[in-house]
């Protein structure tokens, strides 16, 4: 009985996560400023791209309350419409520090209610004899040993009662919840004073302006003052400063739009931090560098520029430096030394990735046993770009110094019998590839004549930070039969396959007071909603599934 009524809440908010107007919803003021972590659904924005009653409806949805275990938790979700929530609004969960927590953390869910009437009839058809308690202008109840619940006419809050996992296992066991404990819980979680509350963060509130169909907020200071403490327990005391996270924090707003999702990411560096960050985001990667690297069947670019001032300012922040400098100095280098032999410029590049299935025999028993094995293929080239020689010339003197075998006018570091990485460098890059022809051509500029194609050249140009990954090129030599002895996982490939077209991830420019981001994952049906390629998607692993069973 308990399971009916948690299972229906879980689901619905799993829901909410998959089901804006810019204005912050009411209910955000009941979120701590204190909290660890916040996700928000703005189900009203999505429901503009697809009706509550298409997932509800859904083909998916049916086959999901299908799977559930308990005959119970299906008929619990039959009238989840009319269970008195407010569908079309925004669903939150946050997470707070609390000790007494499974992680050390308390997980609350804050779920609109549109007739609070409705919702305890749902209650009380859902699990008969609940003990409904009255507190003040609230109600709340507990559903089974696990989860609390408390709502008034507006808002329903759910609080997780996990106990730690650290806790003493000689101990005795609590049997069931204790109630006293988490009705003072729930009575803090309904009255949060404006002064602790997150909308009086404007960084918080900055993020529910810009009207995200999902949105996720990490408190960093707090994360990292919990953090720190741990380990500094663990340390004997040594801790680093709070200085280099104090008012740091992340966030991150995500829509759901015909062929594919973006997110748009921002890092707010800590007051004291301001100038790294300014640092780190003032230069683009090497752009000459980029149209160097071997585009033929790219699967994967990675290309960036990290401030070496930046660098040694975040190890000075740190009180590292002096440390460091100690380390280098028995090599004869410091950190400067070391920082100016580069630019900051470096990228990886991966082509050509295959996997194939092929034919091994081994021995058991005296006797010959073919088997299929699945055997990876690829080409990974690895370029930095080169600020000062002599000084880069002494970290190669070291590595020679420690047996770096030279080839030519390079170097050769073995790795089987078929395999090995080839090092090259001229004046102004140093080069490493298991592919020796991509070392060579990179360093004549070979590739500059054979243009990396627009849509990737437009998307990782013009960034201190780029990433892209090209899914259908990483798929186009991946022989299903080489992972697959099945015709259910076939079929799940198979539609993984059609799924995405690309994903990239660009940005690290800084602006006002933050590093700045965005990604950008692309379906191959550019015609539907992302939201539809999703639920297609399911439905289509869904189908997979049965091959199973069949």
């Amino acid at each position: 009985m308990f399971g009916k009524l948690r299972i229906t809440v879980c689901v619905l908010l799993a829901i909410a996560l998959f089901s804006a107007c810019s204005k912050m919803p009411d209910h955000a003021r009941y979120i701590p400023k204190d909290a660890v972590a916040v996700g928000g659904v703005n189900v009203k924005a999505l429901s503009k791209k697809i009706a509550w009653n298409m997932i509800t409806g859904s083909k998916l949805f049916k086959e999901m309350q299908k799977r559930m275990p308990e005959k119970s938790a299906k008929d619990a979700m039959n009238g989840i419409e009319k269970a008195g929530i407010d569908a079309l609004n925004t669903f939150y969960v946050y997470v707070k520090t609390d000790a007494r927590f499974k992680s050390g953390n308390r997980i609350t869910g804050l779920v609109p209610l549109s007739d609070a009437a409705q919702w305890e009839t749902y209650v009380k058809q859902i699990l008969p004899g609940v003990n409904i308690q009255q507190h003040g202008d609230r109600k709340e109840a507990s559903l089974g040993t696990d989860m609390y619940v408390g709502w008034n006419k507006n808002l329903l809050i759910i609080i997780n009662v996990m106990e730690n996992d650290d806790e003493d296992q000689s101990a005795p066991k609590k049997q069931g919840t204790d109630l006293a404990a988490m009705s003072a819980e729930m009575e803090s979680a309904f009255n949060v004073s404006k002064d602790n509350s997150i909308i009086s963060n404007k960084r918080y509130a900055a993020l529910e302006e810009e009207g995200h169909d999902v949105l996720f907020w990490l408190n960093y200071e707090q994360l990292m003052t919990q953090y720190s403490g741990n380990v500094s327990e663990k340390m004997g005391g040594l801790s680093l400063s709070n200085n280099l996270w104090t008012g740091a924090a992340f966030t991150s707003g995500f829509d759901f739009i015909k062929g594919k999702i973006t997110g748009d990411i921002r890092y707010f560096m800590p007051d004291q931090m301001k100038e790294i960050g300014q640092q780190l985001g003032a230069q683009n990667a090497d752009k000459d560098m980029m149209e160097r690297l071997p585009n033929q069947n790219m699967d994967m670019l990675l290309a960036m520029h990290i401030s070496p001032q930046g660098i040694k300012s975040t190890l000075e922040k740190m009180g590292l430096l002096g440390l460091a400098n100690e380390g280098l100095m028995l090599q004869d280098l410091s950190v400067d030394k070391v920082l100016e032999a580069f630019t900051g410029d470096m990228a990886f590049v991966m082509n050509d990735f295959a996997l194939k299935s092929e034919t091994v025999i081994d021995t058991f028993m005296g006797q010959p046993v073919e088997h299929q094995n699945q055997k990876p293929s690829l080409n990974m080239s690895y370029v930095i770009k080169i600020n000062k020689k002599e000084n880069f010339q002494k970290m190669v003197q070291m590595a020679k110094d420690n047996g770096l075998k030279s080839l030519g006018n390079g170097f050769v570091i073995p790795l089987s019998e078929k395999d090995s990485v080839y090092i090259m460098m001229n004046d102004q890059y140093a080069v490493a590839s298991n592919k020796y022809e991509n070392v060579a051509g990179f360093l004549d500029g070979k590739f500059k004549s054979k243009q990396m194609e627009t849509k990737v050249a437009s998307t990782v140009m013009g960034h201190p930070w780029a990433f892209y990954l090209d899914i259908q090129q990483l798929f186009k030599n991946i022989d299903n039969n080489s992972i697959s002895q099945s015709a259910h996982d076939s079929a799940m490939i198979a539609e993984s396959k059609k799924l995405l077209s690309n994903i990239s991830f660009t940005g690290g420019d800084f602006k006002e007071s933050a590093l700045s981001y965005h990604l950008d994952v692309n379906f191959m049906n550019t015609d539907e909603n992302s939201i539809i390629n999703l639920m297609d998607y399911g439905m289509r692993m869904s189908d997979a599934d049965k091959l199973k069973d069949e």
